[in-house]
């Protein structure tokens, strides 16, 4: 019989060993951050996606703050707040007279690839 063979634990604590790493790099949220905004009268997930989506799709941006908020995508109330994801690394662009619901999320060019 080989070492290995005999050792069982061995084996054993390697696998177990491989599954925690598959766990960590499957669960990590990435280089996503959560930040609270406002909702204010006429916004929509919609536009706050393009507002806020960086380099995420509008959907992928809809659908992961419909599950942080654990709300419907159909309805969001004004005067309410939202967590939603911006990336790490993002640059914040000012687009009205540097008001602060008027930023936009732009993500390095480097960083997309």
């Amino acid at each position: 019989m080989s070492w290995l063979e005999k050792n069982h634990y061995i084996k054993i604590l390697s696998i177990v060993t491989l599954l925690i790493i598959a766990y960590i790099f499957i669960t990590d949220d990435g280089d996503m951050t959560f930040e609270q905004i406002t909702i204010k009268e006429g916004d929509t997930l919609w536009t706050l996606a393009d507002r806020y989506k960086g380099y995420m799709t509008t959907e992928e941006w809809i659908r992961t703050v419909a599950k942080e908020n654990n709300i419907n995508v159909d309805y969001i109330i004004a005067g309410e707040t939202l967590m939603i994801p911006i990336p790490k690394d993002a640059i914040y662009i000012a687009m009205n007279e540097e008001e602060i619901q008027s930023i936009k999320v732009a993500v390095k060019d480097n960083e997309r690839k």
